[in-house]
């Protein structure tokens, strides 16, 4: 520690009593190791500290070192307001002075320094959490799964036997969906509508119509006759985010299905997605296993895909084009491959996923550590419906040219093995594919299309046909 001027010297003296008094309240072995190491040319710490939890916030310790530089730069201020050049004769106070003020100077880059550090300590600290929060909310997730399964807790819908869950794809909400959700449903069946600006809407499918349902006890009244009628809720479920992480939306639907009363041993889920939602479903899957019953997706991006790898690779083309590639939320995956950065704040979403992670890894890893898992994920009934296009070209005869039709084999964005999930074997039961109209280029493709192809929503209504008969049958045996 170098030798300071005196007056230096008692304002620097409370600012160590100052950051001793910050470490016996902080109790972080984190914070003395910064403070030792940044401010070691200006004051020694002697406080002592043996944890490692951070008591105080960030911002407060910063705020009281900014304190500090402003005592500091208003000393050395005052200090030169009042001199006067008149009276110093030799130019011995100038010298003083200026001295005093490179030393003050070189203090409060130290201090700066120190700053720059705990911005980095708070950043490291939040990738942190982020890290572990989300496994944290999932264990908490399936607690209270044990918890209502064990007491026969009633949500708003317990009773409901077959339920349909909707999930959307990357850049898109639900809303897509309220048309397939009504035609592929019965007379009586309920719509429940989650947007994700919290609001919830409920419908009943009446004259193949969705009729919103405004009076709390019309709706009391509709859900009794269709648990009566073994109909069907539609939940058309909005991401939190937009492009948020498979995993991350597989933990909070389980606890929005949960809190619904949904979550038990006689109510089984049919999952139908378009695009990224697809692998949503599938992770879903993966997680609760005992309460989904089918799968049902179209354009699903099962392997890694070009589109979502260059959008987190080269995220200012793709904001450009009004993306939104680094939407981060609280989830952080362990994976280092699946995780990218904004000003050093990790994240993990959609993006870095079809970036990073084919789901054939994700399933070898859970048939390696939970075969049994795997076992009932081959029992469920997975559908991947995939979109094409048809295009032409011509022969270059000069006496008979002719327009020669062919399907392209993707439809500008996801190619159709990739939809048709053929890197998942036979955990696939149908492959079907339905030529695509709309749409061409990157820009406009095809795939955002596809959720609105009617031969897409006749499956929908055919699966929820199915399952249901396959249910009674069950049911009579």
């Amino acid at each position: 520690m170098s030798s300071h001027h005196p007056e230096v010297a008692a304002i620097i003296n409370r600012h160590r009593s100052s950051a001793n008094s910050m470490l016996k309240r902080s109790q972080s072995r984190y914070l003395y190791n910064i403070f030792v190491a940044n401010l070691s040319g200006v004051f020694s710490v002697s406080a002592n500290v043996d944890g490692n939890v951070l008591h105080i916030t960030i911002d407060d310790i910063k705020s009281e070192i900014d304190s500090w530089i402003n005592e500091l730069n208003t000393f050395i201020e005052d200090a030169w307001n009042r001199y006067d050049s008149e009276k110093d004769e030799s130019g011995a106070e100038f010298v003083r002075l200026s001295s005093m003020g490179n030393d003050i100077l070189y203090i409060t880059m130290d201090y700066n320094n120190t700053k720059a550090k705990l911005d980095e300590m708070e950043l490291e600290f939040q990738n942190t959490v982020r890290l572990y929060h989300v496994p944290v909310r999932s264990a908490l997730t399936d607690i209270h799964i044990l918890y209502n399964n064990e007491t026969g807790y009633n949500g708003d819908f317990s009773g409901m036997k077959n339920v349909s869950v909707y999930i959307h794809g990357i850049e898109s909400t639900s809303n897509e969906f309220l048309i397939g959700a009504t035609e592929g449903g019965q007379e009586g069946d309920i719509i429940v509508h989650m947007r994700r600006d919290g609001t919830i809407l409920y419908y009943v499918i009446h004259n193949g119509k969705a009729v919103l349902i405004r009076d709390d006890s019309k709706l009391t009244q509709l859900k009794e006759e269709a648990i009566k009628n073994n109909g069907r809720l539609h939940l058309l479920y909005d991401t939190e985010q937009m492009n948020e992480h498979r995993q991350e939306t597989s933990d909070d639907l389980a606890r929005k299905l949960n809190n619904l009363g949904l979550l038990n041993d006689e109510t089984k889920i049919d999952m139908f997605a378009h695009s990224y939602g697809g692998r949503r479903s599938l992770q879903f899957a993966m997680d609760y296993p005992d309460h989904v019953r089918s799968i049902t997706t179209i354009g699903t991006p099962y392997d890694t895909n070009m589109l979502g790898s260059m959008a987190d690779n080269v995220r200012w083309l793709a904001e450009w084009i009004g993306q939104n590639p680094k939407e981060a939320s609280d989830y952080l995956d362990f994976n280092l491959d699946n995780q990218n950065d904004v000003d050093g704040l990790y994240y993990s979403n959609a993006y870095t996923d079809l970036n990073s992670e084919p789901m054939t890894e994700d399933l070898h890893n859970l048939k390696a550590a939970n075969p049994e898992v795997y076992e009932k994920l081959l029992e469920m009934e997975i559908t991947a419906a995939a979109g094409y296009r048809i295009e032409y070209t011509y022969t270059h005869s000069p006496i008979n040219p002719q327009r020669i039709e062919y399907k392209t084999n993707s439809d500008d964005t996801v190619s159709v093995e990739s939809q048709n999930g053929e890197i998942l074997g036979d955990l696939i039961d149908y492959r079907p594919q339905y030529e695509i109209e709309d749409g061409t280029g990157v820009t406009n493709p095809s795939h955002i299309y596809e959720i609105e192809d009617e031969d897409f929503r006749a499956l929908i209504s055919e699966i929820n046909v199915k399952m249901l008969e396959e249910a009674e049958g069950s049911m009579e045996k």
